[in-house]
């Protein structure tokens, strides 16, 4: 791994890249009680429109966070449950340019990034759980309906950035969301959730050739 000095704030970060173009970061920290991991992708709400194997492809508002959601399906279950049992604790956000899932444990770091990594790389979707999750997420978007300050803060950016999609609301809306399907969900996964847009930061008390190996 490749060192990266940043001298003024008093930190170290190794730097390795992985074959299939993954980015891995770890700043190690002996003395921390506390391990934590970041897997993001280089996707957010304002990617509808993109192209993939030569196809231009155009997808409904909101993909990118109903495909946040739906990540910690599994074949087995729910990986929110599988690093909960291993006494992690587990969550995930989208951002307009960045989904991003990510856990925090004091014991079984490797366990816990093996099914971080695992859940996030391999998407598992049903017909069934998506009509289920347009229920859900319809709930949350009308929720942020009635905020006063997510109206002001879509208005602004609705106002400064006329013809850009980053003013559209990440979550969609419930007309948007409803034209979503499980098809939909893997082809933005396949497009998107590829190592080489992808980045694994990690800070701790860990081995840093071991991150890299398990990765």
């Amino acid at each position: 791994m490749n060192e990266k000095s940043y001298p003024r704030i008093g930190e170290t970060m190794l730097h390795a890249r992985l074959e299939n173009g993954l980015h891995i970061y770890v700043d190690q920290k002996p003395e921390f009680q506390k391990s934590y991991a970041f897997f993001a992708a280089n996707y957010g709400g304002m990617d509808m429109k993109f192209r993939l194997d030569g196809v231009w492809q155009d997808t409904p508002a909101g993909v990118a966070h109903f495909l946040e959601h739906k990540m910690f399906d599994t074949e087995d279950g729910n990986a929110l449950q599988d690093l909960a049992a291993n006494g992690a604790s587990p969550n995930a956000f989208t951002s307009s340019a960045l989904t991003g899932y990510y856990f925090e444990s004091t014991e079984k770091f490797c366990d816990n990034l093996k099914i971080l990594l695992s859940f996030v790389s391999i998407p598992w979707f049903t017909q069934e759980s998506v009509d289920k999750e347009q229920g859900i997420i319809g709930q949350e978007i009308r929720m942020g309906d009635d905020e006063p300050d997510t109206q002001v803060f879509y208005g602004m950016l609705e106002g400064l950035y006329v013809n850009s999609p980053i003013k559209v609301n990440i979550a969609g809306t419930v007309e948007s969301i409803s034209h979503i399907t499980a098809d939909t969900l893997n082809l933005c996964h396949k497009a998107f959730y590829d190592p080489g847009n992808m980045v694994l930061c990690v800070a701790g008390d860990v081995d840093p050739e071991r991150v890299v190996q398990i990765a």
